[in-house]
């Protein structure tokens, strides 16, 4: 009996919830990767015989708003005059630092010659770095240096939504509230290609434990903060996926009958799971196979995360659009509705102007952008109820819009003599 007793009564095993994460002392965030695989990120300066003539910078702005020249296309930008585009030079000036390594000679896309090559923004970049960002100085610049581009061939309005970088309270050691792992890209590529529900804590190296639900919009936004009990913040950069389609938690209750579309948000999902337990919360985020793995990063203050070709991301400032469309670095002016705050699914009527510096894997097509609003529930709150159509006019430094404004009327005047041919 005692021994039967031995062989049926064995201590339990530690829940895996207590294993200690392995976070490192500092993270050593990824140098940025370079925007073409063909050009070494740290090729030299131009040398000075190289570079353009500078044009006289823009003075500072007066306190009154700059007036549009009245042969100027920024006259036909119906929301221009109440635009503040200081967010997009902001966004502006971290592209140009990137590009000042770039050769004269090479294409911003050899795929879209109307942005033209290099050189052609030599003048803009070099004068946008020499301004102090602020909504009159951001006007006399674009004004100055930039004109809007009629694309009459081309469709001009698209659907436009938001994103944000979630800001999420995370702990070393998992306990009943803060148990979903965080987790590092594994080594093995086999391990990777799993489906959520196979991927647990101990598929790969845990970065942190959070709340399910922050976990998992943090992996739809693909990138946030990671705040620990300590103080210590960390970036939780996009690291990899398994490669499984996206399917939408909140699209799955709505058709269950858990609630109605009006109904869903996060606050809403994150309800709903609470009062279905650890159990039910777990199927639900199961039936999104989708994985995103994560690496930690220093977190510079006032910094987003960071984009497509490795630059901080500026709320406001910076769109994430179709690099098959737009070129990394493209200034955007878009006019449509925007939230002004939590619950504002109509939005109010604005212009916005954008620097393309990120991309995501719902994001296709011509005139599909996703807006990134920031950091933070307030920042998120935005973001969530940001879905409406959106006009979109390309802005294009003043020498190349004029070339491919000359370039439309030729083919605009071949065109009847094609025709009849």
């Amino acid at each position: 009996m005692v021994l039967g007793a031995c062989a049926t009564t064995k201590p339990p095993a530690p829940p895996a919830q207590t294993v200690p994460v392995i976070i490192a002392d500092a993270p050593i965030a990824d140098p940025e990767p370079d925007l073409e695989p063909d050009i070494e990120p740290d090729l030299p300066e131009h040398p000075p015989e190289t570079e353009p003539v500078m044009p006289p910078v823009v003075p500072p702005a007066s306190p009154e708003t700059p007036s549009i020249p009245a042969h100027s296309g920024f006259v036909h930008l119906t929301d221009w005059h109440n635009a503040d585009p200081s967010p997009a030079l902001a966004a502006l000036q971290k592209h140009c630092r990137l590009w000042s390594k770039r050769p004269d000679e090479k294409w911003l896309n050899a795929k879209l010659p109307q942005f033209g090559q290099y050189r052609d923004w030599r003048q803009p970049c070099q004068a946008a770095q020499k301004i102090d960002v602020s909504k009159n100085n951001a006007l006399s610049f674009f004004q100055s240096f930039f004109e809007p581009v009629k694309r009459n061939a081309i469709k001009d309005t698209g659907l436009l939504t938001g994103y944000y970088a979630p800001d999420i309270s995370v702990r070393r050691i998992a306990d009943e509230i803060y148990f979903e792992p965080i987790l590092a890209k594994p080594d093995l590529a086999s391990v990777q290609a799993l489906p959520r529900k196979d991927i647990n804590a101990r598929s790969t190296k845990v970065l942190a434990y959070g709340k399910p639900i922050d976990v998992f919009f943090l992996q739809i936004q693909g990138s946030g903060q990671i705040r620990f009990e300590d103080g210590t913040v960390y970036r939780a950069a996009f690291a990899g996926h398994n490669g499984k389609p996206y399917t939408s938690i909140g699209g799955a209750l709505i058709r269950r009958g858990e609630m109605t579309r009006d109904e869903a948000s996060k606050n809403a999902i994150e309800n709903w799971m609470e009062k279905a337990g650890r159990k039910q919360a777990r199927a639900l985020m199961n039936e999104n196979a989708r994985y995103i793995f994560f690496k930690t990063e220093y977190l510079t203050p006032g910094e987003g995360p960071k984009g497509a070709v490795g630059i901080p991301l500026t709320a406001m400032g910076s769109l994430a659009v179709d690099p098959k469309h737009y070129p990394y670095g493209s200034v955007i002016w878009v006019e449509g509705k925007f939230p002004a705050k939590a619950g504002d699914y109509k939005g109010a009527q604005s212009g916005k102007l954008f620097v393309a510096q990120d991309t995501g894997g719902a994001i296709k097509g011509h005139m599909r952008g996703d807006v990134f609003f920031g950091s933070g529930p307030e920042a998120g709150a935005k973001a969530g109820v940001m879905k409406h159509q959106a006009k979109w006019t390309l802005l294009l430094p003043v020498a190349l819009a004029q070339t491919l404004e000359r370039a439309l009327e030729r083919a605009l005047l071949l065109a009847p003599d094609d025709k009849s041919s």
